[in-house]
């Protein structure tokens, strides 16, 4: 039986930090609260930890009060400036959302720390879907809200089945696209052919259901801000994709998420196929280990066996 995704992402951080030493924190960045946001949208959603070689990683802030413990907690000055980035990622395993996303926030900024220092880019995405390609015979599962995607899935003339964990956000979905399927009901992802989630099942600990949930999809993404990390604990699961948000000008970004503004000049959205990744220890130039084999997003998901650390 496999560890908790969590436990393996972290176990993977703590092997790459032993040939990457971690930099510390330079400035956690918390978006302004959302009775305050100039704009509002998803630049408010999200905080930023920032390192000091100029790394960044992102996280989502709207479970539950995460955001206002976040500011009650680092609120101040220069909040955790030269705290220890890998210590921090540890409370990804915890059970307080605060801690859980700020860990998350540490993962991806090491994450993008590392990929920096090997040089390595990963792919532009291609589409706000997480690059999936709809025909009207697919029958797409998001889990979570993705308002602004259904109706590119309406577009595609696609079948849609929308999953939610709160009855009441089912109920206010289906009064505005009375034409769609939603539900609380995890169930209803065995019909579908694709699947793509927010990362956010990251922090509240849902993926590995998910995942359970829909054994016979041909592409299961996960997509979001907060989806910046190494992708292979992820692969060895089943999902297919991950697509996220890269930093690409920080003073910008920093700034942008000071004021609740857009950050899209400031960054860039990519993509990470499981059938092109060669693997974390491959690309840390590791003895004994060569690239993933490819394989078809046409062909239905298999567990990845590359390892986790």
């Amino acid at each position: 039986m496999k560890p908790p995704v969590t436990q393996a992402v972290l176990r993977q951080l703590e092997a790459v930090a032993r040939r990457l030493p971690a930099p510390r924190v330079a400035r956690l960045h918390l978006p302004p609260r959302q009775a305050e946001a100039c704009v509002g949208g998803v630049e408010t959603e999200f905080c930023a930890l920032e390192l000091e070689d100029g790394a960044f990683g992102l996280a989502f802030v709207l479970l539950g009060d995460t955001l206002d413990r976040l500011l009650q907690r680092h609120g101040g000055a220069a909040p955790l400036a030269g705290a220890d980035t890998l210590q921090l990622a540890q409370g990804l395993a915890e059970r307080d959302e605060a801690a859980r996303a700020l860990g998350l926030a540490a993962v991806n900024a090491l994450t993008a720390s590392a990929w920096q220092r090997l040089g390595w880019q990963p792919p532009a995405a291609g589409n706000s879907l997480g690059d999936v390609q709809l025909t009207p015979q697919d029958h797409l599962g998001l889990i979570g809200n993705f308002t602004p995607l259904v109706r590119r899935v309406q577009e595609a003339g696609a079948r849609l089945t929308v999953l939610e964990l709160q009855q009441g956000k089912v109920e206010r979905l289906q009064a505005r696209f009375p034409g769609i399927h939603a539900t609380t009901d995890r169930a209803a992802l065995a019909t579908c052919t694709q699947v793509v989630g927010t990362s956010t099942m990251l922090l509240n600990d849902t993926l590995d259901a998910m995942l359970a949930a829909a054994p016979a999809v041909r592409e299961f993404v996960l997509i979001g801000p907060s989806a910046g990390l190494w992708p292979d604990a992820l692969f060895d699961r089943g999902v297919t994709r991950v697509c996220g948000t890269q930093v690409l000008d920080g003073p910008a970004f920093a700034e942008a998420l000071r004021t609740g503004t857009r950050w899209s000049d400031a960054a860039r959205k990519f993509a990470i196929d499981r059938g092109a990744w060669p693997g974390w220890q491959t690309l840390l130039g590791l003895p004994g280990t060569a690239a993933a084999p490819q394989q078809s997003p046409s062909q239905p998901r298999r567990p990845h066996q590359s390892p986790t650390a």
